[in-house]
């Protein structure tokens, strides 16, 4: 589902922040949550800073209380964010402060759960699009889900799926990616325990997540960097790092780690371990640094610590990895085509190459994990799509990690090329639809900028070619039309609420000349965009 409204969750105790964050599924109500505060007047901070739609604030707290944050910021921002109310107490006097400043509801946490958190949330969900469905046009474009996105975007250059550096580029400069340090170096860790907890279902998902927000937050707090859920029992740190030369930031990167691991284990009593690959000036190589994280990880695992790539003594042992360069265009273009025979065919070849091969297990691996990872970033909603076809597995798509076997690998392949062609067969008109929708919505995010179809098709991993057809025969209108149709609207918006003169209109829209832009409106409208405005001032 994509992403509509940003949440800020405000609560004194970490305990709390981290139940809110792991008791609902927020990316299925259309919520991301974009910060959490600790203090009513961090709270306040956070807010101007990151404009939520909502904030679920506790009233008592440090500096400030959840009632004072509300009051002013209502007198700030007006009805935006909407407000839920969290205490301990149930006294009336609270309820009725909490009317007065407008909150959605008025929760008890003695009584929340699940059920009651995601009724409230629903109802906070219908309430902002009520009033987005009122605001004008620039207002109701929906945001992205940066996390999401971002994830995609590092599990693609870990993988080195983008087709070449211009993409990697144009996607970190539209998700407003700072990647400007000396040199950047992966650690990939992997989560282990408690005993208590089965090894699939809610509380699994529950305690994994909390621990890579944990340690999120843990991180962020001593330095900029990005984390990175692999799947549920591994995430990815990209760390920024003085040189590529270990020696200056080894022992820093060492107590950062070990620090986090610590702070994870005291709050969900879980082991992290970890392996580091070695520092890259250039971020588009951080697939070299991921893959050198990688083959040290079984040393990790075994001293059931925090390695680095030198300390991988099993690293000269292991067979190179599966040359996927040759098969990544063909799958790209069966995804993007939704063209089942091709991936039938792709997948059929890999499997073959593999067969009876069992000191192929670490490429094999490899093939079917960049495999998976093409289709859950490639495909509109291939995450779900992968979860749907090994739902009966006890850790789902995940199980990949868990096979020790060449025919394990094999097998998982099998199931993964026979379910993703059914389903794609059932859906092909459905996702191309889909496709178009997000490209739709990207160019309604976007307006500032010029549009092109080479640019736009770049973002989407999309032949540009191939997007214009699809574009026209989904859309019954070809892409360069959809654009101009879109930025003309958003203009007449403008000029109706007179944000600016004609040539400060065109600049907001992307458009290098004012008389180009004007030429383009009466084109689209008839009339020019003087003639449009002065119709305006008359009525």
């Amino acid at each position: 589902m994509i992403v509509l409204f940003k949440l800020l969750i405000a609560d004194d105790e970490a305990l709390v922040c981290i139940g809110l964050q792991s008791m609902l599924k927020w990316e299925a109500y259309g919520i991301e949550i974009v910060g959490v505060a600790h203090n009513g007047a961090e709270a306040e901070e956070m807010i101007d800073a990151l404009r939520p739609d909502l904030v679920i604030t506790d009233i008592k707290m440090p500096v400030k209380t959840g009632l004072q944050v509300a009051e002013s910021v209502r007198k700030k921002y007006g009805r935006i964010p909407l407000f839920m109310i969290l205490t301990s107490y149930e006294e009336f006097e609270y309820a009725r402060s909490a009317i007065e400043v407008q909150a959605v509801d008025y929760l008890i946490k003695l009584e929340l759960n699940a059920q009651t958190l995601g009724e409230s949330v629903k109802k906070a969900v219908s309430m902002l699009e009520e009033h987005n469905a009122k605001e004008s046009y620039p207002n109701w474009l929906h945001r992205s889900n940066l996390h999401a996105l971002r994830d995609k975007f590092f599990i693609r250059l870990f993988n080195h799926l983008f087709e070449n550096k211009n993409q990697y580029l144009l996607q970190k400069e539209d998700l407003e990616l700072d990647l400007s340090s000396p040199a950047y170096v992966v650690c990939i860790c992997r989560i282990s325990g408690p005993d208590s907890v089965p090894p699939r279902g809610d509380k699994l998902v529950a305690l994994c997540s909390s621990t890579v927000q944990m340690a999120k937050d843990t991180l962020a707090s001593v330095r900029p960097c990005y984390v990175t859920s692999l799947d549920l029992r591994n995430f990815a740190i990209t760390l920024p790092v003085s040189g590529t030369d270990p020696e200056g930031w080894k022992a820093e990167v060492e107590q950062l780690l070990n620090e986090m691991a610590t702070v994870l284990r005291n709050y969900f009593n879980v082991s992290v371990i970890g392996a580091v690959g070695y520092a890259v000036e250039d971020p588009y190589l951080l697939h070299e640094s991921y893959l050198a994280a990688r083959r040290a990880l079984p040393t990790a695992i075994e001293k059931q610590a925090f390695v680095f790539f030198a300390q991988g003594r099993r690293v000269e042992l292991d067979p190179p990895l599966f040359d996927y360069a040759k098969s990544r265009l063909e799958i790209r273009r069966a995804f993007e085509e939704i063209d089942t025979g091709a991936l039938h065919a792709i997948i059929t070849n890999m499997i073959e190459v593999f067969e009876g091969r069992p000191d192929l297990l670490v490429p094999a691996t490899d093939a079917a994990c960049n495999v998976l990872y093409m289709a859950a970033s490639l495909l509109a909603d291939g995450e779900n799509m992968v979860e749907q076809i090994f739902e009966h597995e006890p850790e789902g798509y995940r199980a990949i990690y868990k096979k020790h076997t060449i025919e394990g690998v094999i097998d998982w392949l099998i199931r993964f090329r026979d379910g993703c062609c059914e389903i794609l067969s059932s859906r092909r008109q459905s996702y191309k639809k889909q496709i178009v929708k997000n490209v739709q919505d990207y160019i309604k995010r976007n307006l500032d900028s010029k549009l092109s179809l080479n640019q736009v098709a770049t973002m989407f991993n999309f032949s540009p070619n191939y997007l214009s057809h699809l574009f026209s025969k989904t859309a019954k209108v070809n892409f360069v039309e959809y654009v101009t149709e879109t930025k003309m609207a958003a203009a007449k918006e403008m000029m109706s609420r007179g944000e600016g003169r004609i040539y400060e209109i065109s600049q907001k829209l992307g458009y290098d000349s004012a008389f180009y832009f004007s030429k383009v409106f009466k084109k689209v409208e008839g009339i020019s965009p003087r003639e449009y405005m002065q119709r305006m001032e008359s009525k």
